[in-house]
């Protein structure tokens, strides 16, 4: 029988994406001013708004809402400047979900992408794991998959995480975390996801 992930663990992933908002953050502000616009009071930096409009805000919400449907799945998300955040839960299944929708108002390129998503980036995010191995990677066109095997409190876990390029702006981070026992219930999730990248050949 799978053990349930625990409540420690669920901070540990919440607690980790909290610090490594912090670099985000400040790449994402690198081209912003303090100004505002005065005619619509929107804040703004130098290449436009940096507030999710509703549409993004919609597109979040409605990822996975047909998939994570059971009343075990306990939901929470947060609108913040360039970023919108979302996780599901679910105790009975020991199950994690959690979407990041980033949004670079300049835009951003490649050697953004491969400064932020590198070995001392996932790091941090993994830093209160007794460890975390990356075991895959693959990408196809916009959309690559890290996989990973972590350890907490004994247990072992497995991740997928997918970084999705959705256009010049917005970026899509979307992570399931499970026990190693329940490999099959990840494919299951991840081909609903993202058929065109379940896993790595």
């Amino acid at each position: 029988m799978t053990k349930p992930f625990t409540e420690s663990a669920f901070r540990f992933i919440f607690r980790t994406f909290a610090l490594v908002a912090i670099p985000l953050t400040l790449i994402l502000t690198a081209c912003a001013s303090s100004s505002t616009t005065e005619q619509t009071n929107v804040p703004t930096d130098n290449c436009g708004p940096i507030e999710p409009t509703d549409e993004d805000v919609k597109y979040v919400l409605s990822l996975g809402k047909d998939i994570f449907t059971s009343a075990d799945w306990v939901k929470s998300y947060t609108v913040e400047p360039y970023k919108i955040t979302l996780s599901r839960n679910n105790d009975k299944e020991g199950t994690v979900a959690y979407i990041e929708y980033l949004i670079y108002t300049c835009g951003y390129s490649q050697a953004d992408l491969n400064n932020y998503f590198n070995d001392e980036g996932f790091s941090t995010i993994f830093q209160d794991y007794e460890s975390h191995t990356n075991s895959d990677f693959c990408e196809i066109k916009d959309l690559a998959l890290y996989k990973f095997d972590l350890v907490n409190e004994g247990e072992q876990y497995v991740a997928n995480y997918w970084v999705k390029q959705s256009d010049d702006m917005h970026v899509l981070v979307l992570m399931l975390v499970l026990p190693n026992t329940d490999l099959a219930k990840l494919n299951e999730y991840s081909k609903k996801l993202f058929p065109e990248l379940i896993s790595c050949p």
